[in-house]
């Protein structure tokens, strides 16, 4: 494969994708060659620049340190010319018999397959992961990927400026300036960079780089010499292996502040570290002495409260309006009749009686507000202002004095329900920090209110979109993909990442929220549990909660719950999302079927796409869609055991290569037939897609499922697309 610009024969060779999975006309994908400035090959969808592999070295791009591993290296010989007659790239398979493909995808990927042992394999795939998508931190910010995520932070000597990346902190003198060293990253783009092959060593650059007080930042890049940046460094990610290492020009101040930084760390932590020590001591001798005087010597641990946070008795709270939680003095607090169980939150003080008093543990710092203060941002809980209710009261949105848009929850004071879930999402939330949960703000206690103040979410609950025809078609499959992927991170980080083991119990499409962007997040924690991590992932209770539709089957009828029943709630979404039905209200004909049942119907007579939304065009990947289909049954199987765990549900969306357990049949009810479409109807609604999907095959292949083998095979192989400017 050979991509690039001929000078003389005024040539650009370049990928294109197709238009879709099944239409091969020219799509809106193209991997070509950046001229400008250093050359590097980017990809582009229209004018939008959304992956770039970074300028050459003698080796490799230094975007994709990967073309080193031996898994590509042992394959592939790669070359890289550049001089006045052409800029190109070219790759060659080592084994001259072997059969490949080099495609790009229209879902805007670049990807090398092999046949290899009979059947074709993806070897190799850019974008690779979140940070390798264009400038995804922002300008002077470096993206790195982490567990199942990803995360932006500042250059040194920079901070954020919102959005849009970070800024300088302080201003430059030329002269006096120095240069900062970042290791390990991605250079960045060089569309505006100028590059010098005379200067080969570090020391020339530097020298070079220095005199020129335009110039913020330099690099050695192989065959390209020194190449220096005079602008915002845009689309840097780092490694764990492999890169290349930065330099950015920084005032001096920034030197001689960490200089000192460091000095003072060195005289103050010894005497940090001696102080603390005393005080442990002089702790101890008085908790020695206390307990003698009792007659009683403390070894339990437990009574210093095993949390890192605060018991906070609400009556003695109520009088001090809303405070901050530090300005509280310690005679504020009496934790003798208080008991923290898993995350119930109890009183045993008999003698509070009407005072409904509770114990809230809050790990952490909390923001509070004044009642007038929320009153005045939701022009005083205006019914105009109301988003919804539930159980625990009603949700209102406001408006910060500082233009700030806030949900506030506010507590029903006849709702014993609503206190209970009051108590329990201010402790969840105060503790759990994720991209995909809804973050607390504040909470204000003040008389007889008890608020909660939430980040505002512009775009409302998803079910809102999914179940509604005329929001639906706002959501193509990449929107559908990406909520349902960000669901699952939310949750596995719920089950397993947080410091808290928490079980949300109640997930439902009204219970996912989407921001302006439509990213979504978790919300109502209210009935949610925690759990030790040595804690049995089983438990009962006589009264299980939640919303029918999406309950795991042994939680509704035996009241046992674990990690795995919101699993069974993820899987449900999961087949919501992609049908845009809801799964009690569906039916199937003349047999009431609920929504899993008639998926797992499709899914066993090889007719699984029939159950798209309507609102879907044609353009979808059919391989992803169906594996999302599969993964969905997976996980509202019958019995727990059979579930994936979270890990495995993020596993299955990340990776094409990621197997799949068997399939057996899930929990079937009957449906509340409340319009749904039956199955005739949704047959002859997908008539076309679904034929766009498909291939005329002989008549005597009555199977869909050999019709489908047949089609993944197929569609694995898009042609290559070579479009040519000038002659």
């Amino acid at each position: 494969m050979k991509l690039g610009v001929d000078y003389n024969a005024n040539i650009s060779r370049q990928l294109v994708s197709w238009k879709s999975h099944t239409d091969p006309s020219p799509g809106d994908y193209v991997f070509k060659m950046e001229t400008s400035g250093v050359p590097e090959i980017s990809i582009w969808s229209s004018s939008k620049k959304t992956y770039r592999t970074g300028p050459w070295t003698n080796q490799r791009f230094t975007g994709n340190p990967k073309m080193e591993d031996s898994s590509i290296s042992n394959k592939l010989n790669f070359s890289f010319v550049s001089n006045q007659n052409e800029v190109c790239y070219t790759t060659e398979y080592k084994n001259k018999s072997l059969l490949s493909r080099a495609v790009m995808n229209a879902s805007g990927r670049f990807e090398r397959w092999n046949l290899d042992g009979g059947s074709w394999s993806n070897f190799w795939y850019v974008p690779e992961d979140e940070c390798d998508h264009y400038d995804r931190c922002g300008s002077n910010s470096i993206c790195t990927k982490e567990y199942y995520s990803y995360s932006c932070k500042c250059l040194k000597g920079f901070e954020v400026k919102g959005s849009l990346g970070c800024e300088r902190t302080i201003p430059l003198s030329c002269s006096s300036d120095m240069f900062g060293k970042v290791q390990s990253i991605k250079l960045p783009d060089t569309e505006n960079a100028t590059a010098d092959s005379s200067k080969s060593t570090l020391a020339a650059c530097e020298d070079w780089c220095s005199k020129n007080c335009s110039c913020l930042a330099y690099a050695m890049a192989g065959l390209n010499g020194c190449v220096t940046w005079s602008g915002d460094l845009v689309d840097l990610r780092s490694f764990t292996s492999g890169g290349d290492d930065l330099y950015v020009r920084l005032a001096a101040s920034e030197f001689e502040s960490s200089r000192s930084k460091k000095r003072e760390l060195a005289i103050g932590l010894p005497l940090l570290l001696g102080f603390l020590l005393l005080c442990c001591l002089s702790l101890l001798l008085w908790w020695r002495k206390r307990g003698k005087k009792q007659g009683i010597l403390e070894t339990d641990t437990e009574s210093s409260v095993k949390e890192t946070g605060l018991l906070l008795d609400l009556p003695k709270v109520m009088d001090k309006g809303c405070e901050t939680l530090q300005q509280l003095s310690k005679t504020d607090f009496d934790t003798s009749e208080q008991h923290w169980s898993s995350n119930m939150i109890n009183s045993e003080n008999a003698n509070l009686n009407n005072e409904r008093a509770a114990s809230v543990n809050i790990l952490g710092t909390l923001s509070s507000y004044d009642l007038a203060t929320i009153k005045a941002a939701t022009n005083d809980f205006s019914a105009d202002n109301k988003l919804g209710e539930g159980g625990f009261g009603v949700v209102y949105k406001g408006q910060l004095q500082d233009g700030q848009n806030i949900a506030v929850k506010k507590l029903s004071r006849h709702s014993s329900q609503g206190s209970d879930e009051f108590k329990n999402e201010l402790t969840l939330i105060a503790n759990l920090h994720h991209r995909n949960l809804v973050r607390l703000l504040g909470s204000c206690i003040e008389g007889d209110e008890r608020l909660l103040v939430l980040e505002y979410m512009e775009n409302g609950s998803l079910d809102a979109f999914i179940y509604d025809k005329t929001q639906s078609v706002q959501l193509n499959w990449q929107k559908r993909l990406e909520i349902i992927v960000g669901i699952a991170r939310g949750l596995l980080y719920l089950h397993q990442d947080s410091n808290l083991r928490v079980i949300h119990r109640d997930l439902k499409p009204s219970n996912i929220l989407l921001d302006k962007d439509m990213n979504p997040k978790i919300s109502d924690f209210g009935i949610a549990r925690i759990f030790e991590r040595d804690e049995v992932h089983e438990n009962a209770t006589t009264r299980p909660v939640g919303t029918f539709g999406y309950m795991a089957p042994e939680y509704l009828s035996g009241g046992i719950f674990s990690f795995k029943s919101d699993v069974f709630s993820f899987g449900v979404i999961v087949l919501e999302i992609l049908s845009g039905k809801r799964n009690r209200v569906f039916n199937q004909a003349n047999i009431r079927l609920n929504l899993l049942g008639h998926a797992y119907k499709l899914w066993k007579e090889g007719r699984s796409l029939e159950i798209l939304d309507d609102a879907l065009d044609c353009s979808y990947p059919a391989t992803e869609i169906l594996r999302c289909i599969r993964m969905g049954l997976l996980c509202v199987q019958e019995h727990s055991e059979d579930r994936p765990t979270m890990a495995e549900v993020v596993m299955m969306l990340a990776s094409e290569d990621q197997q799949l357990t068997p399939l057996k049949q899930p929990t079937i009810t009957l449906a509340i037939s409340d319009g749904g479409l039956s199955s005739k109807e949704i047959s002859t609604n997908k008539a076309i897609c679904y034929q766009a999907n498909s291939i005329a095959l002989p008549s005597h292949l009555a199977s869909l499922r050999t019709l489908h083998a047949f089609l993944h095979a197929f569609t694995q192989l898009p042609l290559v697309q070579i479009s040519y400017q000038g002659h």
